[in-house]
């Protein structure tokens, strides 16, 4: 069926570079499939409004929804995932400006060629889950409601009902992106599943392989392999908050509009909705499980040579042979706060201080100018060319 060759079912690259490689190969496949009937009649260009989205089945206990939906962390969210992501095509000027704010990230996550898998960047994207995790646990439970628990295992093709949540959503079309139209309909496909996201499912649980990985090494990998291929997979078509119609190409980067901030936007497709979408738990869920599985497979292959912390009341790790930052980033700090926080009337004893939602604001704005502000301003040549002057943070989670 694919004229490249990929990886068999149960192989184990010998290196992480050997293995993003491979990745890699088998992504251009499916992007390059183009003639398969099956992709295409899964294309639908008028989205019903009659699929039943995981927040009317699994919906988010209210504090959780609260805290979440609120501008506090949709900004946070989406500016730690954007300043990281774009840091290396930003100008200098931009650079600068960022920095005066304090959210200039330790590592660029991506340059134009692809992820970077060796600067302990994959560490910032563990440890900043994490914590998010541990705050939104807290929070249902001092609301006296239950822990969300994360995906043993990535859940296969359901049937026709969506009783657990985790239907796959109908695919949607977005005539100025006929690129990102085809790689999305076919990460919804079975045999996307079978032939892919079963394998990784397996390979990331895998002793021999985590025991050859560093943390950030582990942590690069997952989020730009398997981690936004899940976001893409169960993500539905974005609407509209006030009017529910769909807006295929999404929400602007640069609009952070009051009507952004109603808990229905929860696209999982985008950073500033997609940790209000209940399966962003549970994914996230399965993607913190295997930090675990990594410590246990070197504990088994390195004994000793990991030693477990505290990092911010965060289960962590010391820095060493086999993890790279002393100091994982989460977000701009204010004195000993770093990261994500609470509202104050949900707030859990430990919980740090609120972040500025002013500063964020102005941020945002930085990384993300409005057309008229981009149009007078001159972009790295790697940014304007995958991206357009209106691009959209779903590009973040369906590039690479």
């Amino acid at each position: 069926m694919f004229t490249r060759s990929r990886l068999p079912p149960h192989s184990t690259p010998r290196t992480a570079k050997a293995s993003l490689i491979a990745i890699w190969n088998f992504e251009l496949q499916i992007v390059s499939w183009n003639t398969n009937q099956k992709v295409n009649a899964m294309i639908d260009r008028s989205p019903q409004n009659d699929f039943e989205e995981p927040r009317d089945v699994i919906p988010l206990p209210p504090a959780v929804l609260e805290m979440m939906a609120s501008r506090e962390h949709r900004l946070l969210h989406s500016i730690w995932h954007g300043t990281r992501n774009l840091w290396l095509s930003l100008e200098d000027g931009q650079r600068a400006s960022i920095t005066e704010l304090g959210w200039a990230p330790p590592r660029a996550s991506a340059k134009a060629s692809g992820p970077i898998i060796n600067n302990g960047s994959g560490e910032d994207f563990l440890f900043m889950h994490r914590q998010m995790i541990i705050m939104v646990n807290e929070t249902a439970k001092a609301a006296g409601a239950q822990p969300i628990k994360g995906w043993i295992n990535i859940p296969p093709p359901s049937s026709e009902t969506n009783d657990d949540g985790f239907q796959i959503p109908p695919v949607w079309i977005d005539d100025s992106d006929p690129l990102s139209n085809r790689r999305i309909a076919a990460l919804k496909t079975d045999v996307y599943y079978w032939s892919r996201m079963r394998w990784w499912d397996r390979e990331y649980k895998n002793p021999q392989f985590l025991r050859q990985l560093k943390l950030g090494e582990l942590g690069s990998l997952l989020e730009y392999t398997i981690h936004n291929d899940m976001h893409m997979r169960w993500s539905s078509v974005p609407r509209d908050p006030e009017t529910g119609e769909p807006v295929p190409s999404g929400r602007a980067d640069w609009d952070v509009s009051a009507k952004w901030d109603n808990p229905v936007y929860d696209f999982l497709g985008e950073f500033y909705s997609s940790h209000v979408n209940p399966v962003f738990w549970r994914l996230h869920g399965w993607i913190d499980d295997r930090v675990n599985d990594w410590y246990a497979a070197h504990q088994e292959g390195h004994p000793g040579e990991i030693v477990s912390a505290n990092v911010d009341e965060v289960p962590w790790f010391e820095k060493g042979r086999w993890v790279m930052t002393s100091d994982p980033w989460a977000g701009a700090k204010d004195g000993h706060h770093n990261g994500h926080h609470h509202h104050e009337m949900n707030m859990p004893a430990r919980a740090p201080k609120m972040q500025n939602v002013e500063i964020m604001e102005k941020v945002s704005s930085i990384l993300f100018p409005p057309p008229a502000a981009a149009s007078g301003m001159k972009l790295a040549a790697t940014v304007s060319e995958r991206v357009a002057a209106d691009r959209t943070s779903r590009m973040h989670l369906t590039w690479f």
